[in-house]
């Protein structure tokens, strides 16, 4: 992963960050005490490399939509209570907007109940995976989800003053890295489900390693994308250790 240039594009190896993630290889584990780095790495580019991988598909199979990821705190509006990820908002081609308030988790073959995933991996063994983890993650009988902390994304938050006037279409998003999905669709990246929560009746969830899995197999090897952040954060590691340059 490099920064490209200085207004926050960064360019990312497509089969390295799969693999990073999705393998736990072992130049993936610290040499010294096999820990894996996933925790230190996330940190510094996971929720901007998850949002804009999200942004990309939609901008690629939506002609003319136009996405912008916005970095004011999405809150209830209060002191306490739940807190997400990021605002995102689609300007679609025939002029009409979409606000997702979006919670992202950077759960991958590292985290806790992680499991291994190879690149490549048969069709069956993806969709199979897939849907295992949404059962982890969906409860079929309530249709709602399982947890506070994926659940909260169905709670309303307070529209920033810039966003207000957006408030016809305010839509519940959430982005995983692993690949997850319901149905037995192998290349479904995102998709929709309908939920018991009044406010939101309809919950969209994205997979960012089932894209770049898709990605991979059109033999594209690299992607440039826009994380600010990340682009920031690389650029002082650069300024702190020169050998990174």
């Amino acid at each position: 992963m490099t920064s490209t240039s200085s207004d926050g594009l960064v360019t990312i190896d497509v089969k390295k960050t799969l693999r990073f993630f999705d393998e736990k290889p072992k130049w993936s584990m610290s040499s010294v005490n096999d820990k894996s780095h996933a925790t230190a790495m996330v940190a510094v580019f996971g929720e901007d490399l998850n949002a804009a991988c999200f942004q990309r598909y939609i901008e690629c199979t939506h002609k003319g939509a136009r996405v912008v990821v916005r970095p004011k705190p999405v809150t209830t509006g209060k002191q306490k209570g739940p807190r997400l990820d990021r605002w995102i908002t689609v300007d679609w081609s025939d002029g009409s907007k979409t606000v997702f308030q979006t919670e992202i988790k950077n759960w991958s073959s590292h985290s806790f109940d992680g499991e291994t995933l190879p690149v490549p991996v048969s069709l069956s063994e993806l969709t199979d995976y897939k849907q295992d983890r949404w059962k982890r993650k969906w409860n079929s009988q309530r249709r709602t989800l399982k947890g506070r902390i994926i659940e909260k994304v169905l709670v309303p938050m307070k529209l920033p003053s810039g966003l207000k006037g957006c408030a016809k279409d305010i839509r519940p998003l959430l982005i995983f890295w692993e690949p997850i999905g319901p149905r037995d669709k192998a290349d479904e990246h995102l998709f929709r489900t309908d939920t018991s929560n009044d406010q939101f009746p309809i919950l969209w969830v994205f997979s960012v390693s089932s894209y770049l899995r898709s990605i991979r197999e059109a033999s594209i090897k690299s992607i440039e994308l826009e994380m600010p952040d990340a682009a920031d954060r690389l650029r002082i590691l650069g300024r702190l250790l020169p050998e990174l340059r």
